[in-house]
């Protein structure tokens, strides 16, 4: 048995135009517009992602399989690095679906093309957040009702069921006002009077 030197196929293969890379880089956007609007994404977020990336390959000025962790760094470290944090989160996140759906649909293809291994460049230590710090949810403090001094030295909050102090009843010839002056419609007084209960608030 003889041997044979084996030779890759692909050594043997004329380069790539610049043309034909450029139709090929053109038909995987269109492809990625087409998988996403049968995703059924809105036609108003899928233009979003397609001028995130049209700003990326603008700066970059080569197809975007082409970028590297280092190129990431210096766009999202340097140029967006005074952008609003949800501005680089967007971007950032476009450009990872855009590399998930070339890592899928067209990985061999673009290294039978080109020779590259497609990859995204953004991973979990380069990849911009929404927010920097995470901000709980903080639940507002309650408000404390100030207290007056009406007759007798008692004071009641205002009950909203009944619209008078809890806890006690119509007394007859009795009726709350606001003599206490407080600017609060929830603080009232008791004073006497000749008529029947008039439930009035201040």
């Amino acid at each position: 048995m003889a041997l044979a030197l084996v030779r890759d196929m692909r050594e043997l293969r004329e380069p790539s135009s610049a043309d034909e890379v450029a139709d090929f880089e053109t038909d995987v956007l269109a492809g990625f517009v087409l998988a996403r609007a049968s995703a059924g994404l809105a036609d108003s977020t899928i233009r979003k992602d397609t001028d995130n990336l049209d700003l990326i390959r603008g700066w970059f000025g080569r197809p975007l399989w082409e970028l590297q962790p280092e190129d990431a760094d210096a766009y999202f470290g340097r140029v967006l690095r005074n952008t609003k944090p949800a501005t680089r989160a967007g971007r950032a996140s476009a450009l990872t679906v855009y590399f998930q759906f070339l890592e899928l649909r067209h990985k061999v293809e673009i290294y039978n093309l080109t020779g590259r291994v497609v990859e995204c460049p953004l991973d979990e230590m380069n990849r911009p957040r929404a927010s920097v710090d995470p901000q709980p949810r903080v639940p507002r403090p309650r408000r404390r009702s100030s207290s007056c001094s009406p007759v007798g030295g008692r004071s009641w909050p205002l009950a909203a069921s009944s619209r008078r102090p809890p806890g006690t009843t119509r007394p007859p010839g009795w009726r709350p006002t606001s003599a206490c002056g407080s600017t609060r419609s929830a603080c009232w007084t008791w004073t006497m009077c000749a008529g029947s209960w008039a439930g009035s608030a201040s």
